[in-house]
């Protein structure tokens, strides 16, 4: 059984870890035998979760790999397609009260894996504690049948037809965050809570989202440190295209990064008016027609009759101008629907990062419960942006509460041997 690869495989290279790892805080101890028992029935149902990565000719195919699943008792790292993960380009781990997920970004994101993080769950959780309360017609059971439309390559062969669309452009050069602010000894990672109807109350006030909204008060908070910003800072808010490809079910990486433009006049606005324009950027580089520009540059940019070579430096090149110019990165797949799992779990971590950078910061927010859970990703320890952050929260009377911080680490990912 062969699946076609997402084009940005191709690009997977030193420069980017290309992985992202989900950790499920449980409200009570993992048991690693029961988790790994678990792994083995879920994954009969995602088969295309179970491969690894072959040269055919100039492509790449991915192939379904039979062999054992990588499962730790610890919360280890390895590298993702080579011997470590026997192939594989996905892990499992446990640790304490933590279940780990890794990976590769190229193979699937956040929302394509959401359903097998459920299937998962439900296995565990009802070996446990029994099935009750479990809204299982929301969940893929591991007997039900697989359909095409969850592994289907999701690109057409050519660009979609549409009307030409100018949208604003990205600035040459936008704000960089100060190096000094980090110890650059490794990623960190700080655990932020906020009550989702507290935080809410205020974003829908003001024409706002999640995003949108988190956006705006780290913008504020960059202008409260430094008052002589003369240049714009550039918010990469994550955006998935499943619409227009018309693939709701779609396991395959398909999001790509809308920029956000905030000059430095807009510092004197009020947070309404800073949320308006956020939101009105996310709204109109995120419709239907700058969609269809996304994918077609992706589409025009894979040379499909080229050498293997010429492929990968054309997909590591897309991969390296999609982040070009940014101030920091946030993400936000949605509002989970748990299916009644959440009383099991305690909290979710989504881990992510890039290799190289001196001045990183990624917010990744997650639902759990009643609360917004943030992880607030950096190039390493420090607080400064952090408690300028918590500070602008709070000004405006919404809780906010620092449940921690570790250093983290990522997968890498082995491209055929790179």
């Amino acid at each position: 059984m062969n699946f076609k690869p997402n084009p940005l495989l191709y690009g997977a290279n030193e420069d980017f870890f290309s992985t992202f790892r989900l950790a499920i805080r449980m409200k009570e101890t993992v048991d690693y035998d029961l988790l790994s028992r678990s792994i083995e029935k879920v994954m009969v149902r995602y088969p295309y979760f179970c491969v690894c990565p072959e040269r055919e000719g100039e492509n790449i195919v991915l192939r379904y790999n039979n062999r054992p699943l990588p499962i730790f008792p610890d919360d280890r790292t390895v590298t993702l397609g080579s011997s470590d993960s026997r192939g594989h380009l996905i892990s499992f781990g446990c640790k304490d009260k933590t279940i780990f997920i890794d990976v590769s970004h190229y193979l699937a994101d956040g929302m394509g894996v959401d359903p097998l993080l459920k299937s998962l769950l439900f296995l565990y959780v009802s070996e446990c504690y029994g099935v009750e309360g479990l809204a299982t017609d929301r969940i893929r059971m591991p007997d039900s049948s697989v359909c095409e439309g969850e592994f289907a390559y999701p690109f057409p062969d050519r660009p979609i037809e549409a009307e030409p669309v100018i949208l604003p452009k990205v600035p040459e050069e936008s704000y960089c965050l100060d190096s000094n602010a980090f110890d650059n000894k490794g990623l960190y990672a700080y655990h932020l809570h906020i009550p989702q109807r507290a935080m809410m109350a205020k974003a829908s006030s003001s024409d706002g989202s999640p995003v949108s909204f988190l956006s705006v008060l780290l913008y504020r908070a960059l202008h409260q440190l430094d008052s002589n910003i003369d240049k714009p800072v550039v918010a990469h808010v994550q955006h998935q295209y499943r619409s227009i490809l018309r693939t709701p079910m779609s396991h395959h990486s398909l999001v790509n990064y809308i920029p956000v433009v905030l000059v430095p006049r807009l510092s004197q606005w009020d947070v309404e008016k800073q949320n308006t324009v956020v939101r009105g950027q996310v709204i109109l580089k995120g419709g239907s027609d700058a969609d269809v520009v996304a994918v077609n540059r992706l589409i025009k940019a894979f040379p499909n009759d080229a050498s293997f070579i010429d492929k990968k430096g054309a997909m590591a090149g897309y991969a390296q101008n999609s982040i070009r110019g940014k101030t920091f990165g946030i993400s936000y797949v949605g509002k989970m629907d748990w299916c009644g799992l959440e009383r099991y779990v305690d909290d979710l971590h989504a881990y992510i990062g890039e290799k190289h950078t001196k001045n990183m910061l990624l917010i990744e927010v997650m639902t759990v419960g009643e609360n917004f859970s943030l992880t607030f990703m950096q190039s390493g320890r420090g607080r400064k942006y952090l408690n300028a952050f918590i500070e602008e929260i709070r000004a405006l009377d919404i809780p906010v509460s620092l449940i921690g911080g570790e250093r983290y680490a990522l997968c890498d990912t082995n491209l055929l041997g790179r």
